[in-house]
């Protein structure tokens, strides 16, 4: 006070309004006592942050129930409960905004979302995908080029001739940052939409999320340019430049071998260490704060780590698994929400802003789409729509709205008109494309493929399915007990499922061809594939296969199957079935089970389901000492006769014994003579094929409901290896109806399930469930 007060001209009085205010000291208080002592819990920084999360997640997944008939993605909806919970709808209520938000937290609001943003652009890199930066399809670097140049030069022409008719900053530096966030295809966006979707696995989605990886390689070139030249000075500038350098090659050099370190040494199949996991965190921390002192912004920093750990590594899957729930659920919201808060429909009052932006955005869609549709040499149709995935706006493209908010380079109109836009042109994009593109699913409007219409004597295809290398065995017992020979040879195309976790581009290729940091680990592929070369090479040419690894979710994953099927022109899908086992590929079994009934809806043939005992039942494939003991139960219907085929062939394997049991039930129900006539066809061709086969056995069994059925079959005292049902039992009414719906595993069907899940014969055996193409 000493000092302002000699600053003060003599003989008049001091003027405390006229002074400036130094600092702000506020007690900012954590937690409370409780309502009981008096406080108002949202008065407190913890409670009130609860509560946000709370009414920021439950507001946004009631907005996506109701928006999603609409085919609109997941962020439409969060960022749409964001601006609900801000000024442009509660914020009209002081008493409600206040329940909300309170400026007194405004910095721990602020950096939970800078923190939500740090993770976010960290998962983005980690699921970006390696080889399509280093090496670009020639197709996907034409269009993302040409998809980034030509809206960016449009934009930033209009930006120069009509800047003095927007209230945007006029530095050069700045109208190229704005240029380039209208002009980019964000990446993370683009996946995110295609996988609501279900796009993520289409020719068309592939290619736009390899344009997107290219558009964004030049969008983060163009930053660290913009981050060197808009330093004051030489000196600044190089300084600058030797710092990102710094920065990359350390990040390439030092952090990305210590990460391949961390990879190598953990056993294939076993969890990364929880200390390993806790150092990549933390290095987000460190490489974000790095990426802030020199310049790139701490988000550049964490991407850059996330990009150089090997995407789909067990490093990248596990540490994505851990962290992108915490993310979306606990931390994005935060983020959302400060959105909202700036958001303000009615902050919009001048017009003429509005109508210049508005008009210099939408020149920029119209050169993203002239520059997507000149390049690509696909149909006007699917060229337009790969335009349409390349227009789509996602959370990347709004962050960059709000650093520019916070660091007040924009209002909070300009703000909301940028938002607005986004989220305009995302809600009108995706219904219009899901309209407009239909995946190509040809493979299911053909005749399908079927062991009974196999011509004799020709090569007999395969599709099998393996999610692990459990099931590598039965797989092979059961094709060796099909009886591949030189005149029948058996063809298998042997498919490693893989959830698609810890990267964003859906993959069908060869094992062999998938990048690894480590060719010197044997991976879950490697054994798979390893095992069936050997069963092929032991088989003196009589079974060939071919490799493939499917990375997919398992929403779409069936697309690719039944592809591959199609495509093969293959008789039957062999798939896995480990009930409710939540190891399966890595993703539950309620998610596999979709994807057993979406290839058991769509496939172009036979599709079989082995239920295995895996390791527990292993068996030395050996020609010439294979020995195997099969039993068929026989109800009838097409499914029945499709399983019959297969039994009919192994029949003729000199190593089997085969036996045949058809259960006639008395006053069943069935009026259908054609269905009849057929079963009785096969049947009587199977036992004059089996007339002196002594390891073939036909039995016939009357009885009066299918609890006699069921006791009969627990009654063999056989011991069996393989059981084998048809899935559906249509002709059989008592298998059908409400006995469906006692069913635990519908996907088995009636018979197939209760064979599958009881104690039947001490079960000691493989089922094989058959359900004929249809």
């Amino acid at each position: 006070m000493s000092s302002q007060n000699q600053n003060q001209p003599p003989n008049l009085p001091l003027n405390l309004t006229s002074m400036n205010e130094v600092c702000k000291s506020e007690n900012l208080n954590i937690n409370s006592r409780g309502i009981w002592s008096g406080d108002n819990p949202l008065n407190y920084v913890v409670p009130i942050s609860i509560f946000q999360i709370f009414i920021v997640v439950l507001v946004s997944r009631l907005i996506h129930i109701v928006i999603k008939p609409l085919k609109q993605p997941k962020f439409i909806a969060s960022f749409l409960s964001g601006i609900m919970l801000g000024p442009t709808v509660l914020g009209q209520s002081e008493t409600l905004e206040r329940l909300v938000y309170d400026e007194t937290k405004e910095a721990v609001l602020n950096t939970l979302s800078e923190l939500a943003m740090l993770y976010m652009y960290f998962l983005v890199g980690v699921k970006m995908e390696t080889n399509l930066i280093l090496k670009p399809n020639r197709n996907a670097l034409k269009i993302g080029l040409s998809n980034f140049v030509i809206p960016f030069m449009l934009i930033t022409f209009c930006l120069h001739y009509l800047r003095s008719y927007i209230l945007v900053p006029l530095e050069p530096w700045f109208l190229v940052l704005l240029s380039l966030t209208w002009a980019i295809s964000s990446f993370p966006a683009i996946a995110h939409v295609m996988d609501e979707l279900n796009l993520l696995t289409s020719e068309l989605g592939k290619l736009a999320m390899s344009c997107a990886i290219v558009n964004d390689m030049v969008s983060w070139s163009f930053i660290a340019g913009t981050t060197v030249f808009r330093q004051k000075n030489l000196v600044s500038a190089i300084s600058a430049i030797v710092s990102v350098a710094a920065f990359l090659v350390c990040t390439i050099y030092v952090l990305r071998p210590g990460i391949v370190g961390i990879i190598r040494k953990t056993p294939e199949g076993n969890a990364v260490g929880q200390s390993s996991i806790v150092i990549i965190l933390l290095g987000v921390l460190v490489t974000g704060f790095i990426g802030d002192v020199i310049g790139i912004t701490a988000m550049s920093g964490a991407f850059a780590l996330g990009v150089i750990i090997p995407e789909g590594s067990t490093l990248g899957v596990t540490v994505v698994e851990r962290t992108e729930i915490i993310l979306g659920e606990i931390l994005l919201p935060f983020f959302f929400l400060r959105c909202g808060l700036f958001f303000n429909i009615f902050k919009i009052r001048n017009v003429k802003n509005l109508a210049v932006l508005e008009f210099i955005i939408f020149i920029g869609r119209v050169g993203k789409l002239i520059g997507t549709m000149l390049p690509c040499n696909l149909n006007a149709q699917h060229s337009l729509c790969l335009a349409l995935m390349l227009n789509t706006r996602g959370i990347i493209n709004v962050s960059a709205f709000r650093m520019w908010r916070i660091s007040k380079v924009i209002d909070d109109e300009c703000f909301t008109i940028f938002v607005l836009n986004d989220l305009l042109v995302t809600a009108l994009t995706t219904p219009l494309l899901t309209s407009l593109y239909k995946p190509p699913r040809y493979f299911a409007t053909h005749a399908a493929g079927t062991i009974q219409n196999a011509r004799p004597n020709h090569e007999l295809r395969i599709v099998a399915c393996l999610h692990d290398d459990r099931s590598v065995n039965d797989n092979t017992s059961l094709i060796e007990a099909f009886h591949p020979t030189s005149e029948s040879p058996i063809y298998i195309y042997v498919l490693h499922l893989v959830k698609l976790v810890g990267r964003s581009l859906a993959l069908v290729a060869d094992p062999s061809t998938i990048y690894r940091c480590d060719s010197r680990k044997l991976t879950t592929s490697d054994l798979i594939m390893s095992a069936f070369r050997k069963y092929s090479d032991c088989s003196h040419g009589t079974v060939g296969f071919r490799p493939f690894t499917i990375i997919a979710p398992y929403k779409t994953m069936h697309e690719d199957i039944c592809k591959i099927a199609h495509d093969n022109r293959a008789s039957l899908i062999l798939l896995p079935f480990q009930g409710n086992d939540t190891n399966v590929g890595a993703g539950g079994g309620t998610a596999f089970s979709n994807l057993i009934q979406n290839v058991l809806t769509v496939a172009p043939c036979s599709v079989g389901l082995l239920v295995g005992q895996g390791y527990k039942c292993c068996r030395l494939v050996v020609r010439g000492h294979f020995s195997y003991s099969v039993l068929f139960i026989f109800f009838g219907g097409p499914d029945d006769r499709e399983t019959l085929a297969l039994c009919s062939r192994m029949s003729a394997h000199p190593g089997l014994s085969v036996t045949v049991i058809r259960f006639q039930i008395s006053d069943d129900g069935n009026d259908n003579e054609r269905e009849k006539q057929l079963d009785e066809s096969v049947l009587h061709e199977f036992r004059l094929k089996n007339i002196y086969n002594d390891c073939a056995v036909f039995r016939e069994e009357v009885v009066n409901d299918v609890e006699q059925a069921l006791l009969l079959i627990r009654s063999l005292k056989a011991e069996f290896e393989l059981v084998m049902v048809g899935r559906r039992h249509g002709a059989c009414k008592m298998l059908s109806g409400a006995m469906e719906d006692w069913s635990e595993n519908s996907e088995l069907g009636v018979l197939g399930d209760m064979l599958a899940s009881s104690d039947f014969l001490q079960n000691n055996y493989s089922l094989l469930v058959v359900q004929a193409g249809m």
